[in-house]
């Protein structure tokens, strides 16, 4: 299968309680397994963490093979975050991250 960063979806909102803001990060194919954090960086690695212990209960090889694929897309989302240039804001949208253009003069 091919690696697919796309598949990851975030969403921006606020926690219980709180005004804080938080980002919800989860896999097209897992929407129940969801990731959250401060960040949509954090909220990745909450969503791998999710992902890894669902594989000691995958009912097959198949659902473990899918849930291996969402774990290396997630890791691919992550990659891609990590490699925007540090100046440029990025934002969190219903199907994955834009990169803000840099502002004018």
């Amino acid at each position: 299968m091919r690696i697919d960063p796309s598949q990851v979806i975030v969403t921006a909102g606020e926690s219980f309680g709180t005004t804080a803001h938080t980002s919800y990060v989860h896999h097209r194919d897992f929407p129940e397994v969801t990731g959250e954090g401060s960040s949509p960086e954090e909220a990745a690695a909450h969503l791998t963490d999710r992902l890894s212990l669902t594989l000691d209960h995958a009912s097959s090889f198949w659902r473990r093979d899918c849930i291996m694929q969402a774990l290396e897309d997630v890791q691919a989302f992550v990659e891609r975050i990590r490699d925007q240039p540090k100046d440029q804001p990025v934002t969190a949208t219903a199907t994955g991250l834009k990169v803000d253009p840099e502002p004018g003069p």
